[in-house]
């Protein structure tokens, strides 16, 4: 699972961070994406096409099937949800629902 947001960058920036993305292998070793609320991001115009941050990640995951769930509320918005790592998770995109398929916190 790989999880991002964006917070004033451009959608040229974030075009190209999740390229790199892509271009490393990481877009290929995951199950789903989460996109956090964007933040200030501005739209790319470009040769008189306006892309905005929706058009980039289907841009940039292609042919690749995989559940995307955006505007989620972690990072810098509230109420700032915890996104644990190293923890499996579920992601239904159809219904919105991002589960947690094991406890974040270690039982003591």
């Amino acid at each position: 699972m790989l999880f991002w947001e964006e917070v004033q960058r451009p959608v040229s920036r974030i075009w190209n961070d999740l390229h790199t993305l892509r271009l490393s292998g990481v877009l290929d070793r995951i199950a789903g994406m989460v996109v956090g609320i964007p933040t200030e991001v501005t739209p790319h115009e470009g040769g008189g096409a306006h892309a905005g941050l929706r058009d980039v990640v289907l841009n940039v995951l292609a042919q690749r099937d995989i559940p995307v769930l955006a505007q989620v509320d972690f990072g810098h918005t509230s109420p700032n949800l915890p996104l644990p790592i190293g923890v499996r998770a579920h992601v239904d995109a159809d219904n919105r629902r991002l589960s947690l398929l094991e406890s974040a916190v270690a039982e003591g």
